[in-house]
């Protein structure tokens, strides 16, 4: 993408500390006190046992891609084709994933399970959104079904010498 574009997102009084966050560049999810429970985008009540107020809790792990689509429409002016959106879940914070587009890798190159980093671009109406970076050892070669770290894909092969293969 060279420009941002879309809609400026709505701000409220349950986003803001989102959107201030994301403008120095660190993603934000809200976290329930009572319960536990952490989740996004923010809403301001937990999703889980409607607790208020929820506190917001800095993501600053790596994630792994849960899923993806690869975009060959352009929708808008200036908007480069094709890129990847992935949705990335995050280890640390069970329940919470976050969508953005895939930065530092082909779009052929996205896999279910590699891991990416958080990072935010220019968004429109001059906010930071999402992002997120590949880390180049964990995405696909282009031709390999396998996704990174798969050990038990049909057509792997099975070495272990056992007829329910390793582990069973």
């Amino acid at each position: 993408m060279t420009a941002p574009v879309g809609i400026p997102p709505a701000v409220t009084e349950e986003t803001e500390p989102f959107w201030t966050a994301a403008a120095q560049g660190r993603l934000l999810v809200e976290h329930c006190g009572a319960c536990g429970a952490e989740s996004f985008p923010p809403y301001g009540i937990c999703r889980a046992c409607r607790h208020r107020p929820v506190e917001f809790v800095e993501i600053t792990e790596r994630g792994r891609v849960y899923s993806f689509t690869v975009n060959h429409q352009r929708w808008l002016p200036g908007l480069e084709v094709p890129y990847a959106i992935v949705l990335v879940d995050f280890p640390g914070h069970p329940g919470v994933r976050v969508a953005g587009r895939l930065r530092g890798c082909a779009p052929e190159e996205v896999a279910i399970g590699a891991e990416v980093e958080v990072g935010f671009e220019p968004g429109p109406g001059g906010y930071a959104v999402p992002s997120f970076v590949a880390v180049s050892e964990t995405v696909k070669a282009p031709g390999d079904t396998d996704a990174p770290g798969d050990t038990d894909a049909p057509g792997d092969a099975d070495l272990s010498g056992a007829a329910g293969g390793a582990g069973s």
